[in-house]
């Protein structure tokens, strides 16, 4: 099966929720007349399944009421669209981070309740990193079911996490600051997944400046033993964990892009993503196809690395959301 999955939906009512509360809110809200012109870019290069996630628009607030209401709302509209849809679509849950037992909470109910592909989480929330010790309960829920996790950049992004001067400039938070915040945040998870063996991550847009700093992170490491995450542990080394990973190619048309990540990661390691709606696939085929893959390379991004990773998991979420 030929998968994107890098896609969203924003729901009017959920924007609203996070407008309201003083929330990252990023970009206009999406409808029905945005998800059919989805599927029509979909049938443009043959894909046959997105799954869709909230991007930086993650329900991160201050107020646990309101974030356990705005995760709710989202991924029940997510399970809505899922099912209309004929399978078109499939779902990254949200969790209500940083509290972490809604979150644990929440990630628990779009797994086994909504039969979602796996969780969608921001690069940290609200100034907690993602392996901050208080969210071991949901890191360890998630463990336990082998659950896919799906990075997007969003703190820096939305303004809604303290970040290095400069970074309240939009054009320069899109452009750098997120590029940074998904290298250290794929980093940090490299380390939890010293501890929780059983999650699938999958990193968005190449790991943003990562490729690039890849072989810095090798050459450095041996300096910080002792003091940093990135000395090498007795589970393995750092650069070990990145490379169990996968990265999705969103990515800018510049050829060296996609050719660094592959060296850095290996091309098995890839999933097509296209960042619909906002770039159509279409769009993300020709940059991959202009970065010097094949057309058998290409298919390798688009079905069978996927089909490698997920393996019968969403299937069996398309199966649960045609019985249910």
């Amino acid at each position: 099966m030929c998968i994107d999955v890098h896609a969203h939906h924003l729901p009017a009512r959920y924007m609203e929720m996070l407008r309201d509360a003083d929330g990252p809110s990023f970009g206009a809200a999406h409808d029905d007349a945005t998800l059919r012109r989805m599927i029509e870019g979909q049938d443009e290069v043959g894909i046959k399944l997105q799954i869709l996630s909230t991007g930086p628009n993650s329900p991160y607030l201050r107020d646990a009421g309101l974030a356990r209401t705005a995760a709710r709302e989202v991924n029940d509209v997510y399970k809505d669209v899922v099912d209309r849809y004929d399978g078109r679509f499939a779902a990254f849950g949200s969790a209500p981070l940083p509290h972490a037992e809604a979150a644990a909470a929440e990630a628990v109910r779009c797994l086994d309740k909504l039969g979602f592909a796996g969780m969608h989480f921001g690069c940290s929330a609200l100034g907690h990193p993602l392996d901050h010790p208080s969210f071991s309960e949901m890191w360890s829920e998630l463990d336990q079911r082998e659950a896919i996790i799906y990075i997007h950049p969003g703190g820096i992004l939305c303004g809604s996490e303290p970040g290095l001067a400069g970074m309240e400039d939009p054009g320069i938070a899109v452009t750098i600051g997120s590029a940074s915040e998904l290298a250290a945040a794929a980093l940090r998870l490299a380390g939890l997944c010293r501890t929780y063996r059983r999650l699938r991550v999958i990193i968005g847009l190449l790991g943003g400046s990562l490729p690039f700093l890849l072989q810095r992170v090798i050459w450095l490491g041996e300096r910080f033993k002792g003091k940093s995450m990135l000395a090498e542990g007795a589970e393995g080394s750092l650069v070990g964990e990145l490379r169990r990973f996968s990265y999705d190619t969103n990515l800018l048309p510049d050829p060296a892009v996609l050719a660094t990540a592959r060296q850095a990661y290996g091309l098995d390691r890839l999933l097509f993503g296209s960042d619909a709606p906002a770039v159509a696939p279409a769009v993300t085929a020709q940059f991959m196809r202009d970065g010097g893959l094949t057309d058998e390379e290409f298919m390798e991004v688009l079905r069978e690395n996927p089909a490698r990773l997920f393996g019968q998991s969403l299937l069996r979420s398309r199966a649960y959301t045609h019985s249910h």
